[in-house]
């Protein structure tokens, strides 16, 4: 018998302190995926890591064996008790947890309500444990299905007009702290896609950027070309702090970039000018120690949410219709599984040999 099986956190039930310690990198994923595949009660994988949740999407043999088994594997990357790790843990089965990967999927799970970004990052997720031998059968339909209601929410609804997203509201969040960009020195630290969405909002705001980053130097050059700015490499940084007001923060590094003995180092340089720091990377790029120097303001990505808030009203009036949708694919998915015989053992429940039906199961709170 084989069932999905779907454990994750978001922000919507972990700090980001917790989130980042179960973040994964692309390359760091698909090895996780091998591993939870080497289990016997996995058979295939999927991990989904995101700045708001990690998600591990899973078909499996025995669903209570296979939970305790993958628990303990994501408790011993966080380096926390599993006990500590399952009050923060989602655990849905069967079409809850489908439903739960299509709701995130059309941006119904997200921060930022309708975000454009998490259908790419699902795609790639899931490619990327194609390629690794990780999924099969059902997680491939799974996904194909997913990504089929994220794309029947986006045209058939409103909940993703007017470009909303994390860097936008970060741009926002200075904006409101700052009351305008247009004569403040700007730094971004990264040059990934991220980082893309916030030269964007930036040069909207007329703002001047200066551009950090090693690894990608030369798309870090592209960005400073199309929106108006210079580079510097990450060996410049404390001077680009010195000069800086506002600086924005996210890369892919699994360990802080900006420390709290350097930046006390800057602010003397500073003669304790203010500085507004602004962190939406999980892992955290700014040690969070950095917020308790004179004259900083730091914020994180949890941070954010209150700026949300205020910018997402009329998407929610789409979430209705959104709603109806994922419950429309959903029931096909599940009619799919019952008419074919390639998956003859999913969740049995009274139906004829070789055509047992899949349980629609309970919907998960919006």
């Amino acid at each position: 018998m084989s069932e999905l099986l779907a454990l994750g956190i978001s922000h919507k039930t972990a700090p980001v302190a917790l989130r980042e310690r179960l973040a994964f990198s692309e390359r760091e994923a698909v090895v996780f995926a091998r591993l939870l595949t080497a289990t016997s009660e996995v058979r295939e994988a999927v991990v989904i890591s995101t700045c708001n949740r990690t998600e591990v999407y899973l078909v499996v043999g025995d669903p209570v064996l296979a939970e305790s088994d993958v628990l303990g594997l994501l408790a011993r990357r966080a380096s926390i008790r599993p006990t500590e790790l399952a009050e923060a843990i989602y655990s849905p089965r069967n079409c809850d947890a489908a439903r739960q990967l299509y709701r995130v999927t059309a941006g119904l799970e997200s921060m930022i309500l309708g975000e454009a970004e998490i259908q790419g990052q699902v795609r790639r997720a899931h490619e990327s444990a194609m390629r690794a031998g990780c999924t099969g059968p059902l997680s491939n339909r799974l996904f194909a299905a997913a990504l089929t209601t994220g794309k029947r929410v986006r045209s058939e609804t409103g909940i993703g007009a007017s470009r909303v997203s994390v860097p936008t509201v970060a741009v926002d969040l200075a904006l409101s702290v700052l009351g305008g960009l247009a004569d403040r020195h700007v730094v971004v630290i990264g040059a990934g896609e991220t980082s893309e969405l916030t030269a964007r909002a930036l040069a909207d705001q007329g703002a001047g950027t200066i551009f950090v980053a090693n690894r990608h130097a030369d798309r870090a050059l592209s960005l400073a070309q199309r929106f108006g700015g210079s580079v510097a490499g990450l060996d410049g940084l404390p001077d680009q702090l010195v000069r800086a007001d506002i600086v924005l923060s996210s890369t892919s590094s699994p360990h802080p970039i900006v420390g709290r003995e350097e930046l006390e180092l800057v602010m003397r340089r500073r003669q304790r000018r203010p500085l507004l720091l602004i962190d939406i990377a999980v892992p955290r790029d700014i040690d969070p120690s950095c917020g308790e120097e004179e004259g900083v303001s730091l914020y994180d990505i949890d941070d954010l949410q209150s700026v949300v808030a205020r910018n997402l009203s009329n998407r929610a009036e789409e979430v209705p219709r959104a709603h109806e949708i994922v419950e429309e694919e959903i029931h096909r998915f599940a009619r799919w599984l019952g008419q074919h015989e390639v998956l003859p053992t999913v969740s049995a429940r009274g139906a004829g040999p070789g055509r047992e039906r899949w349980p629609l199961g309970d919907r998960l709170p919006p």
